[in-house]
């Protein structure tokens, strides 16, 4: 599974760090100009609650925030700890410019604790990879499939965020709209995808030739004074014909799934737009109205499916022929 991460404020990231690495510059300044006695001890006693300090401003909930607080400020007082025991403790006498910059490295090593603070984990799209796949499926964003599958994916993210986002607590209904949101573009990109698949079966078939070869054929039968020539002859130019009905099944076909297709994503775009306009009651109906809808894609997508794998199992002698 893959996981995402981010930060949540590179300015606020930045800020805090140069208040940490300026406070270790000081103590290390204090350290040479006092001296301080046990400077490591008084920069971990600097440092951590200052970083306990500039964490605690943000807007986290608790406990996690406290948590989080504690664990940053602990942290980055040991690193600043580390960082000045092993390089101040490598010079006997430490001149100003060495404390300074012991001390400002020592700060830098500490503020890499706010990460703890500042990284958040990105909860991934419901729909992400499932859109991942059916784009690199369905080819050019100006196909016409392809055009479908965005839309229902634009149209399931307005009605998730609407609803207050992934794991928002919008109650059994809120829940079950979103569920079944999600299972209908679902539906909808695996359905524009064999649409897609299909029209590109269909369009490698020249129907004009195979018309033609099956006109051939069966001149050629009548003419043929073998019988059994005449016979092979008039059983391969039904074939073709066949072919030919198949193809243009199967067009028809793909005719009506789109326009199927054409028909769940303006549904789902309409429930989009009613809980964009926090019309709570009609987002409901429409909750109701999605299962009905989810059963009619699967039982569309599975008999497109059907009629693709036919049309490929058809096509392939017609080529060879």
């Amino acid at each position: 599974m893959n996981t995402n991460w981010r930060f949540r404020d590179h300015r606020g990231f930045q800020h805090d760090a140069v208040v940490v690495i300026g406070a270790g510059g000081a103590v290390g300044a204090l350290a040479w100009a006092l001296p301080l006695a046990g400077a490591t001890w008084w920069l971990m006693a600097a440092v951590g609650p200052l970083l306990a300090l500039l964490v605690g401003q943000g807007d986290r909930p608790a406990p996690r925030g406290r948590l989080i607080t504690v664990a940053t400020g602990a942290l980055g007082a040991v690193l600043a700890g580390a960082t000045w025991r092993a390089l101040a403790g490598a010079i006997e006498t430490l001149a100003a410019g060495d404390a300074l910059l012991v001390g400002l490295l020592a700060g830098l090593a500490a503020s890499s604790a706010l990460v703890l603070a500042h990284l958040e984990r990105v909860a991934d799209r419901p729909l992400g990879r499932a859109l991942v796949d059916a784009r690199a499926a369905l080819g050019s964003p100006a196909a016409e499939e392809r055009t479908l599958a965005e839309r229902a994916a634009v149209a399931h993210d307005r009605i998730v965020d609407g609803l207050g986002g992934p794991g928002a607590n919008a109650g059994p209904d809120g829940r079950r709209l979103a569920r079944l949101a999600e299972q209908v573009t679902r539906e909808v990109l695996a359905l524009a995808v064999r649409c897609r698949k299909l029209r590109v079966e269909l369009e490698r078939i020249d129907v004009g030739a195979v018309r033609e070869r099956a006109g051939a054929l069966t001149a050629a039968a009548e003419a043929s004074a073998d019988e059994a020539a005449r016979t092979d002859l008039t059983r391969a130019a039904r074939a073709v014909v066949a072919l030919d009905e198949r193809a243009q099944a199967l067009s028809g076909a793909a005719t009506r799934v789109r326009a199927r297709l054409e028909l769940q994503v303006a549904m789902l775009e309409e429930t989009a737009l009613a809980v964009a306009a926090r019309q709570a009651s009609e987002a409901v109906d429409q909750a109701d109205a999605l299962a009905p809808l989810a059963d009619r894609l699967h039982e569309a997508g599975c008999d497109l499916h059907d009629q693709a794998q036919a049309l490929a199992e058809a096509s392939v002698p017609a080529r060879v022929h």
